[in-house]
């Protein structure tokens, strides 16, 4: 009996082997299937396809992110809290535009409130921007918006002054001309632009070395970066650091960049309030208050300079 038992036994493990053998290992990697051809086809495990799926699902979600984004170029006037505003909704967004451009334009980085005519900057998705190659014009009614889209051409008189100290008579008759034309195209104070440029270079004195910097504007200019030893007042302290301050080709350059500055980003509330009261010595202490120099002093100085040299003729147009 035990040997037909046995017998028996044998021949079903050989017509049907499964029946009996242990239950083999479960490979989760890949599983062989054959075709009604009889070719192996090799099937991925659930598990990987789940993570392809996954995979998949973020490369698409990345393409439509940077599907979304679009390019702005820059005009003059623009900065980046306007464009924030402008076609993000939400000035405060503008730390993002810096990052996605950053490698492009390195200077945003350390001078994010310097940006020019021409650059093209990528714009997060959600923007409302016009599409890559389309110019905007600048503008707007928001608070932090310029409306200066002005550069002037520089006078002859002005290319042949070649930097140093004037007397009050003359430099206020050299630069008293242009700081009015620049008052006519952006509503910037021309006695204000005189005061700060003679406070801010001695009369000409000083105009950072080569840079032709009238105004004591840090960061990277057109011409790039002239790095100079400076004094700030920090806690009622005035202490001397080194600094970096725009250089520019010409004197006009920084007259026009000067006036796009103070009538936009942090100072265009003061501008705002001058189109509407032209008190000039309002405007001068706006653009301290809102962080123009370190000096407590800084907006009482220019108002004396104002009133000494009677600055205020030239803002007559």
């Amino acid at each position: 009996m035990y040997k037909k038992f046995v017998a028996v036994w044998l021949c079903l493990n050989l017509v049907c082997p499964t029946l009996f053998a242990a239950e083999p290992f479960e490979d989760k990697s890949v599983s062989v299937e054959k075709s009604s051809s009889g070719n192996e086809l090799e099937t991925a495990d659930i598990s990987v396809k789940e993570e392809t799926k996954e995979e998949s699902k973020e490369e698409s979600k990345e393409k439509k992110e940077e599907a979304k984004q679009v390019e702005y170029t820059v005009v003059s006037g623009d900065y980046l809290m306007s464009i924030a505003s402008r076609y993000l909704g939400d000035e405060s967004r503008w730390p993002e535009i810096v990052e996605l451009n950053k490698d492009k334009y390195p200077s945003l980085t350390s001078n994010p409130d310097l940006i020019y005519p021409g650059w093209v900057l990528t714009l997060p998705s959600g923007s409302t921007a016009p599409s890559s190659g389309t110019v905007a014009s600048s503008g707007g009614s928001n608070s932090s918006t310029s409306k200066v889209s002005y550069q002037g051409t520089e006078s002859a008189s002005l290319a042949a002054y070649t930097g140093g100290k004037l007397p009050p008579s003359e430099f206020i008759s050299l630069f008293g001309p242009v700081a009015r034309d620049s008052l006519k195209a952006t509503g910037v104070p021309a006695s204000v632009t005189l005061a700060q440029a003679i406070l801010e270079t001695g009369w000409g004195d000083c105009s950072i070395g080569d840079a032709k910097n009238l105004f004591g504007i840090k960061g990277t200019g057109p011409a790039g970066t002239t790095v100079v030893h400076t004094q700030e007042c920090y806690n009622g302290t005035f202490v001397t650091i080194q600094d970096g301050f725009r250089k520019y080709n010409t004197w006009q350059e920084s007259i026009d960049d000067h006036a796009s500055l103070v009538s936009g980003w942090i100072y265009k509330p003061a501008w705002d309030a001058y189109q509407s009261n032209h008190d000039a010595d309002a405007f001068a202490r706006g653009i301290h208050q809102a962080g123009y120099a370190t000096d407590p002093e800084y907006a009482n100085k220019l108002i004396n300079l104002m009133q000494s040299y009677n600055l205020y003729e030239w803002d007559q147009i």
